[in-house]
């Protein structure tokens, strides 16, 4: 506003704004009430101009303009002369006085100056999000793990030169992608923002956050920059209780340079272009840990599990699979324990003389095809015992050249032009934790993306302003098995549908041998998202109104030829008895005894997966006062479901007819019109949703010139998620994956060295013949007896958050300003993990359940095997005819439990690949201090208490590692209820500081200023840091000895005993190699009137999780190890010319080399065996955070 000394408005007024980048010239006429704005400024620091009729001119110098902020600069006016003039060098207030938004930001200049680690990535400004409150990143101080105002893990949004970061179908944008897989480092980007709650209207697609980054653009100064950062294994510190420094090679390298294209038709008269180029290089050897995995001991190879003992030193009994004797049903009545050659050796299995057993001999020639492969352990124990020699980085872009390239044209004085274009390569990475020949991951070739923007703004009049973007993204990634060359130097199993790579091998107790993916060329995939939007501008009055659109062609290219030399599965079942906590999986493969396995035969390669977005909103900025300014508005937003291309996709219907299972309701139904009688009719099973309106209202009240509070309330909607990175596709019909399982659970379903390999008979007391089913097969049948891709009809409804908050924000000098608030957020209809289709009601678990007499164990006829379709077994009859050898065929069990299923047709328990049947509830205080960069000095301090409840963390929850993990998808859809629990990696307190400090010495400082040679050796220097500290993140325990039949879809969750201490030990003082925890605190084995354990007939405990699966919380109230940190830097800067500048410094991250017990950073109970059945139940398992790592940096600017 304008207005005289006497505050009154100034009408008519010029008022000018002038880009000191650029030179580029705005001007406005005030109005009646003296007000003036400008529209849609790109983000840099401008120099404001007033003058009018009787008045002294004003000039305000050093203002700057942050993306979506609105910088307010009132002008009083001096009575005077037009030759007068009053200049102020103050910036614009720190406050934000229009807005209920609360964002964040710390500009690129100062984020380059503060530690930023090159850890198995380039440098990424969005790393600074997590110095920010309201972030928390679980158990370590990963960006990647954030979660912002108790949104969804990697559930926000990234804005890049304002278009979305939105990768495809893939689910994934966020610090996903401009983190990770499209890392934005500071020589990139102009500016980056954190917009944490109830943003405009223009902005949704996520339940939590904004990352809005512009890219750098040229100015009228030709700049350059040259860079490097290096990590040398001689300066890291060791990993905790390693005997050495796992190599670690990483550099960070580049060059950029920009200014004015002076060119034919680029630049004269009213037509300026800049242009901008940055080159980035990332390479690694090695990595920051050596990951500790568990292997076979010398003696187990050997056959002797004398050593399988549990945390107690109870030996963990092996039986012999060859000794099963079976009930009329086939139900597992006994085995004998293996005795040794001797008959009097426990857990040893015969290899030699007389009493061989007959199965080992038969798998020898297989296994020492595998075993010679195998490395020794190098550690102590049965489990965690190998540190793979050197560090393994865990990367997709380990090898990579990024290049930016960004135009800008102003011509005339109303429009502006910008073209970027972003291209990323990287060369393939073959690292392992095993030998090449056993490697069970993959290596990605080809890997290379574009990220391309384009923009057009047009001023109509300086108080109609319109503003287009266009964006293009896409990653092509490859993925190849890096065992694939040794196809034929590794046994080649019988009955699959490929040779052409090794199969892979999987125990439940030791790491896996082998990746059944097989080539990149027939395993890849590619995710184009095109992306329009406009946004129109018009300021009336005391209302700036804006009106927008959006539209997004999203979608997949995919190829897949995976698991065609088969996936074999060897699990503890197949050497164990029921009720008993025995067995071993690898004892299970020394005698060939499959558990369960899977070939898949593909009919077609590829498929395109797409979906649509429609997007629209309107919001106004009323300024009602001076001092009172309301925000409002609406936003629609509507993604349809995702179909396929060529209607080449299947799922599962439930509310049609199976012809193949005597009309019961429950099909294989196909997208669109095009197959017949198995055609769905519409292209997808959603019903389309397109109620997406979200209502967004807030106000700023200015309380004086230095306060002001702000508060909002808004509803935010996601996007469309499809977890698992298909996008939702399923090929079912047109590829067959025949999967091949034990038939009561306890019997191999083959031996893996049968002559005729997957295609064996089932064993005895079966003996079923057994023949795959190979596709194309266009038929509502074709899955009986396996699962589906089921998506819910009512997944389209977008899941939602409900955001609040009150804030209130103080000015005490021009630089420095504090902010405290409380921030909600609740949300409904969240990527969930709970609500299975295909499951028993747990009432029915003490109907089935008795004591078996031979074992003395619980039981559960539930698992009776139904043998034919006539024959009545515990009053239950087969769901239709044929269905028992539907059943044997597909390799599901025909049991009592599987006959009463809702759906029996299905060896599936029919979750939503997309289900959003979750919610959630955070609530918190936020504190931030901060000092703006100014005399060689910045700070800011942000604190956050919080709590978050909910059933649902992460957009990837039914495909994710929650699930794999046990953290969720363990209580029975008939208790939801039980599900609400805190999050995985809920965080009460979390402390963050950032600081830059230019020590007092040199030229123009307070020491060593009068002595030019002294000042040049100690001036220039700074200290820079962050400092990071954050409660412990919840524990979750599990039993695995958990005999509850699995058709109540419900995990064995042991609650801790009443009156007992759950903690083996204090963490404060925590002796890694003690448990942790106290098994004896926890529900875990069945236990007499006198508390002691009660044994079966072979005198082993018997498990309390036979026909009870536990009365624990999903996720306890027991916390881990606290999370703290500290990384400094110290910075020397010379002065070469007047324009040419070197900066030499190092790094230091995880400064005092601090340990802390922690895992990933996704939840608590990574770093310790959180299973009261396992033999280690509490123990650690060698996973702990990075240690010291030091960086040395190297800049050359002009």
């Amino acid at each position: 506003m304008v207005m005289d000394p006497s505050g009154a408005a100034i009408p008519n007024a010029e008022v000018t704004l002038t880009s000191i980048a650029t030179g580029s010239v705005s001007k406005f006429s005030t109005g009646p009430d003296g007000l003036y704005s400008f529209l849609n400024l790109p983000s840099g620091g401008y120099e404001l101009k007033a003058s009018a009729h009787g008045f002294r001119d004003y000039v305000q110098k050093g203002i700057t303009v942050y993306i979506n902020t609105v910088a307010r600069v009132d002008i009083k006016l001096d009575l005077g002369t037009a030759i007068q003039t009053v200049e102020v060098s103050a910036n614009a207030t720190l406050l934000s006085t229009e807005s209920p938004t609360r964002q964040e930001g710390i500009t690129p200049d100062t984020i380059q100056e503060l530690p930023l680690i090159v850890s198995e990535r380039p440098r990424s400004a969005a790393s600074f999000a997590i110095l920010m409150p309201g972030v928390s990143t679980g158990g370590t101080a990963n960006p990647f793990d954030s979660r912002i105002n108790g949104g969804l893990q990697s559930g926000d949004e990234a804005i890049v030169d304002g278009v979305s970061m939105q990768q495809g179908l893939m689910s994934q944008t966020g610090m996903i992608s401009i983190f990770q897989d499209f890392a934005y480092s500071p020589d990139m980007v102009s500016e980056i923002k954190l917009l944490t709650a109830n943003y405009e209207p223009q902005y949704g697609s996520t339940t939590s956050s904004q990352i809005i980054a512009n890219t750098r653009s040229g100015t009228n100064e030709y700049h350059a920059t040259a860079y490097w950062y290096h990590r040398n294994t001689v300066l890291n510190a060791r990993e905790w209780g390693s005997g050495d420094r796992g190599k670690n090679l990483q550099n960070d390298f580049g060059a950029s340079v920009g200014g004015p294209a002076k060119l034919p038709l680029l630049w004269g008269g009213r037509r300026k272009t800049y242009f901008f180029v940055n080159f980035e290089g990332y390479r690694i050897a090695g990595g920051s840990t050596r990951p500790v995995i568990t292997l076979p001991t010398t003696q187990e190879r050997n056959g002797d599990f004398s050593d399988w003992v549990d945390s107690n030193g109870n030996l963990i009994p092996i039986y012999d699979p060859n000794t099963s004797v079976y009930d009329t049903s086939g139900n597992l009545v006994s085995r004998q324990q293996f005795m040794g050659c001797n008959g009097v050796t426990p857990n040893v299995i015969c290899t030699s003389g007389p009493n061989t057993s007959p199965l080992w001999q038969s798998m020898q020639p297989l296994a020492n095809q595998w075993l010679p492969f195998l490395p020794e352990p190098n550690r102590p124990g049965i489990k965690n015992n190998y540190q793979v020699p050197r560090a393994i980085p865990d990367v997709l872009l380990g090898h990579t050249n990024d290049w930016l390239i960004k135009g800008d044209m102003n011509w005339r004085d109303r429009d502006t032009f910008f073209v970027s274009i972003r291209y990323q390569g990287a060369a393939p990475l073959y690292n392992s934790v095993l030998p090449l020949q056993l490697a069970p991951e993959n290596f990605t070739q080809p890997q290379y993306a574009f990220v391309n923007r384009g923009g057009w703004d047009h001023t109509f009049s300086p108080v109609l302003i319109n503003s287009m973007r266009l964006g293009y993204l896409d990653r092509n990634e490859g993925y190849g098995a890096i065992d694939t060359p040794f196809g034929d130097k590794l046994p080649q199993i019988p009955g699959v549908s490929t040779h052409a790579y090794p199969p892979q091998i999987n125990f439940s107790e030791y790491q896996n041998w082998g990746s059944s993916t097989g080539s990149n060329l027939t395993q890849r995939t590619e995710r184009p998202s095109k992306i329009i939007n406009d946004l129109l501008t018009w300021v009336k009055g005391k209302h700036t109104l804006k009106f927008g659109g959006e539209f997004r062609s999203l979608g997949e290219n995919n190829r897949d030829a995976s698991n065609g030399s088969g996936t074999f599965n060897f699990t503890d079942a197949s050497t164990a008895v029921k009720g008993v906590q025995s067995g071993n999986g690898f004892a299970s493969f020394l005698l060939g005894a499959v558990d369960n396995a899977s070939v898949t035969y593909h009919a077609i390669g590829s498929w395109y997966p797409r979906a649509r977005a429609y997007i629209w909103h309107v919001g106004d900025t009323f300024k009602l006062t001076p001092k009172l300014t309301l925000s409002y508005g609406v936003r629609y937003d509507n993604f349809t479901p995702s179909w396929e291309k060529y209607d080449q996709f299947s799922f599962f219907d439930p509310l049609s007819p199976n012809p193949a299972a005597g009309n019961r309701l429950g099909r294989l139904a196909f997208g669109g019109t095009r197959w017949g009688a198995a055609s769905f009719g519409r292209r997808y099973p959603e019903r389309h949703w397109n109620r997406g309106f979200s209502p967004r209202l807030g106000f700023a009240y200015s309380l004086n010139n230095r306060t002001v509070v702000r508060s909002g309330y808004g509803i935010f909607y996601t996007q469309a998620f499809y977890p698992g990175w298909g996008g939702g596709i399923s090929t079912d019909g047109f590829s067959k994956t025949d999967s091949r399982g034990s038939l009561n659970g306890f019997t191999p379903s083959f031996s893996l060295f049968d002559p005729a390999g997957f295609l064996a008979p089932y064993q005895a007391p079966f003996n079923a013949a057994y023949t795959p089913v190979i596709p194309p097969i266009i038929d509502a049948g074709a899955q009986n007896g396996s699962g589906l891709n089921y998506r819910p009809f009512d997944a389209n409804r977008l899941s939602n958050a409900q955001q609040w908050n009150l804030t209130v924000e103080h000015q005490f000098t021009n630089n420095f300003y504090i902010s405290t608030a409380y921030v909600g957020n609740k949300g409904t209809r969240l990527p969930s993990s709970a609500v299975p289709l295909n499951a028993l009601n747990p009432s029915l678990l003490p109907v089935y359940a008795f004591t078996n007499p031979t074992t003395r164990g619980p039981d559960s006829h539930l698992n009776d095997i139904v043998p034919d379709d006539t024959t009545v077994v515990d009053g239950v009859l087969s769901p239709y005819t044929g269905w028992v050898a539907q059943m044997n065929d597909a390799g599901c069990s025909a049991t009592v439990g599987q006959a009463l299923l809702p759906y029996p047709q299905y060896c599936d328990q029919l979750r939503g690949s997309n289900e959003n049947a979750g919610n959630s509830t955070y609530h918190s205080f936020q504190f931030k201090a901060e000092k703006r960069f100014s005399q060689g000095t910045f700070l800011l301090a942000s604190y956050t208490l919080s709590k978050l409840i909910t059933n649902s963390d992460q957009v990837d929850q039914p495909a994710g590692a929650l699930d794999w993990s046990g953290a969720h998808g363990v209580i029975s859809p008939f208790e939801r209820k039980r599900n609400k629990a805190l999050a995985v990696d809920d965080v009460p307190q979390v402390l963050s500081i950032a600081f830059v400090y230019s020590l007092p010495f040199g030229q123009g400082k307070r020491w060593a200023s009068s002595n030019r040679l002294l000042g040049k050796v100690v001036g220039g220097w700074e200290a820079t840091g962050t400092i990071r500290w954050s409660s412990g993140i919840p524990f979750f325990f599990r039993s695995g000895n958990c005999a509850v039949p699995g058709y109540f879809r419900a995990g064995c969750i042991p609650a801790i005993l009443p009156g007992k201490n759950p903690w083996a030990q204090s963490k404060s003082n925590f002796d890694p190699n003690k448990p942790l925890f106290d098994v004896k605190a926890f529900e875990n084995q069945l236990l007499d009137a006198n508390g002691s354990p009660v044994l079966d007939n072979s005198g082993n405990p018997i498990t309390r999780f036979g026909n009870y699966y536990g009365s624990g919380s999903r996720i306890s109230n027991l916390r881990g190890f606290a999370y703290h940190n500290q990384d400094l830097a110290l910075i020397k800067e010379t002065k070469i010319t007047e324009r040419l500048r070197w900066q030499l410094g190092f790094e230091a991250f995880n400064l005092w080399n601090w340990h802390i017990f922690n895992g990933s950073g996704e939840f608590g109970s990574g770093a310790f065996d959180i299973d009261v059945a396992s033999g280690t139940f509490g123990t650690w398992n060698g996973t702990i955070t990075a240690p010291r790592v030091i960086q040395f940096r190297s800049r050359l600017s002009f």
